[in-house]
């Protein structure tokens, strides 16, 4: 059976509810049998495992859609490879996405590690993005790696690595891969184009028919629209 997970951490601008409609977008499009997981601090509406950690929140301040006060709270996604949490295969969605299509293709598929490429950048070996992610196996050598130094690798990805057009967690774990020389698949190498941007593949009318998911990174939001396709689809 496999996991379907997300992380929530709480003080941001999610909660309950998104993971409550992400569920309900899988248990639409996925005929696979399933477990629908949440890691989390507070009370979610489905299994919930707790987060053990408060890892970093960097103070900084970026302008345009990542105008932020403090660094948003993707670290927690990093919990998901402790040692001995999941058995079996595991696909990993953030909360800002929407679930359009069936994702038994991408269900069934025998992940090693797979990542989303990033949106703006999807060519063979650019940047990965850590929106949507499959794997089969103990990764906990991505925990461990963390769990040293948080607060350095924290610093690092979301400060200095910034000027280099990487950041976050997604910069971490391809990082990691690299460093053991470990190759690291791409929903679109492997499957094609299974993924979408709301920003750069779709319009308010439209996304593209191929796409299982689309993925909201930036602004704006899936709660921002009050009708078309993304209010239908994100209920």
């Amino acid at each position: 059976m496999i996991t379907v997970a997300c992380v929530l951490k709480s003080g941001g601008r999610y909660d309950a509810e998104w993971v409550r409609k992400l569920r309900d977008g899988v248990a639409r499009h996925l005929t696979l049998d399933h477990r629908f997981v949440c890691l989390s601090d507070v009370d979610v509406p489905c299994e919930r495992i707790p987060l053990e950690y408060d890892w970093p929140r960097l103070a900084r301040q970026r302008g345009g859609d990542h105008d932020w006060t403090v660094a948003p709270a993707w670290w927690s996604k990093i919990e998901m490879f402790r040692e001995g949490l999941f058995d079996g295969p595991v696909l990993y969605l953030d909360l800002d996405s929407v679930v359009v299509g069936s994702l038994d293709r991408i269900a069934s598929y025998q992940h090693r590690f797979t990542m989303a490429d990033d949106p703006w950048r999807q060519t063979v070996g650019g940047p990965l993005c850590s929106a949507v992610m499959a794997w089969t196996g103990d990764q906990s050598f991505l925990f461990d790696a963390f769990h040293e130094d948080p607060d350095g690798h924290a610093h690092r990805y979301d400060v200095v690595e910034v000027n280099r057009g990487r950041i976050g967690d997604q910069a971490f774990i391809e990082d990691q891969f690299a460093r053991y020389r470990e190759p690291v698949d791409t929903f679109r190498a492997v499957m094609g184009p299974v993924l979408a941007s709301y920003k750069v593949d779709c319009s308010r009318e439209s996304y593209p028919p191929t796409a299982s998911v689309i993925q909201f990174h930036g602004l704006p939001k899936m709660n921002e629209f009050t009708s078309g396709w993304v209010a239908e689809k994100w209920i």
